[in-house]
């Protein structure tokens, strides 16, 4: 999906890779030092959701095709991932593509989603839908959030829950600096339909949040 005013690209979650040959021999060893299962899995589509998102976009802007194993993504001492691969037909002398745009990563359940910023920060998160913990609302939504809870999630609210928590982890993600920010800092309010407006210490952020089969997923940019 693409919104063209803000130029946020999101690849569609990508389900588990039956193969790893597409990663360079940094993000193997990276992938090696995973031990749990769910996590190699996880990690695994993610990267692989990224890795296509990447390739399509850099065959839009320079109209040459690049293997998924060309693509390397790193993470920088945040933790923020980071995309290195071929320069492009450069405006300035040793400027690469990787240097041009901001990515983001989230995995569920076996499923990647990925996120293209070419301009501002840009995070993305992804949640499985189901049941959560009765006192979440407490713990991590203001009251003016738990209004808007009550209200746009009739009968729903485990959904809307998640709504909200992928929102604020977008966020966090967008802002790549540590310290991190509560969730209870950052502040959602819903707009039109799958849109929403979020104030976090000094900045002001814009998103998009869907659903996806069983899954939620959303943006934020900065």
């Amino acid at each position: 999906m693409t919104q063209s005013i803000v130029r946020v690209h999101l690849a569609f979650p990508c389900p588990f890779p039956a193969s790893s040959r597409w990663l360079t021999l940094e993000e193997l060893r990276t992938f090696e030092r995973i031990t749990a299962p769910q996590r190699r899995h996880d990690w695994l589509a993610g990267r692989r959701a990224a890795k296509e998102l990447i390739r399509k976009y850099f065959h839009e802007q320079t109209g040459q095709e690049l293997a998924l194993s060309q693509i390397e993504i790193l993470n920088d001492v945040n933790g923020a991932p980071y995309a290195d691969l071929p320069s492009w037909p450069p405006s300035r002398v040793g400027e690469g593509l990787g240097e041009r745009f901001c990515i983001s990563i989230a995995h569920s359940a076996g499923h990647g989603l990925a996120g293209l910023a070419p301009h501002g920060s840009i995070g993305v998160d992804l949640q499985r839908i189901r049941p959560v913990r009765s006192d979440l609302a407490e713990r991590v939504l203001t009251d003016h959030e738990r209004v808007q809870l009550a209200h746009g999630f009739t009968e729903q609210e485990s959904e809307g829950l998640l709504v909200f928590w992928a929102l604020k982890e977008a966020t966090i993600k967008a802002q790549r600096t540590r310290p991190a920010p509560a969730l209870r800092e950052i502040a959602v309010r819903l707009t039109e339909p799958g849109h929403a407006e979020i104030s976090v210490r000094t900045q002001r952020l814009k998103a998009q949040w869907g659903r996806w089969r069983e899954f939620v997923w959303a943006w934020a940019l900065g």
